[in-house]
């Protein structure tokens, strides 16, 4: 009994040359694979990590501008202009706003890596 099928003769070829592409592309896959797990942070996380942070110091900014601006003109409204031109008054407002920005920094910081973190869950 012949086992010979319909086939045509380079069949086996060709076979060979699909299994190669396969592997090739399955070796590919693996690749992306390991290099997605060894940096999951997709390019929106990035953007995220970088842009609460930002957006978060620049609105406390602002909202510190607004606070010294109004203790400045209701100091000057109640005729008090040396307090606030004072070295003492000047570096007061200053530390209290670089610690401002600190802890704003920090908070921001670690909600946009919460919200990563729990994105990649």
């Amino acid at each position: 009994m012949s086992t010979r099928t319909n086939l045509p003769p380079d069949t086996g070829s060709t076979a060979d040359a699909i299994i190669a592409r396969l592997q090739a592309a399955d070796t590919a896959v693996a690749a992306l694979k390991a290099r997605r797990e060894r940096d999951p942070e997709t390019l929106g996380d990035k953007i995220l990590l970088f842009a609460l942070p930002t957006i978060a110091g620049v609105a406390i900014g602002h909202i510190m501008q607004s606070v010294w601006s109004g203790v400045e003109r209701r100091s000057i409204a109640g005729g008090n202009t040396k307090s606030t031109t004072s070295l003492m008054a000047s570096l007061s407002r200053t530390a209290i706003s670089a610690a401002v920005a600190a802890v704003t920094n920090q908070l921001s910081g670690m909600a946009a890596q919460a919200i990563v973190r729990r994105h990649h869950r």
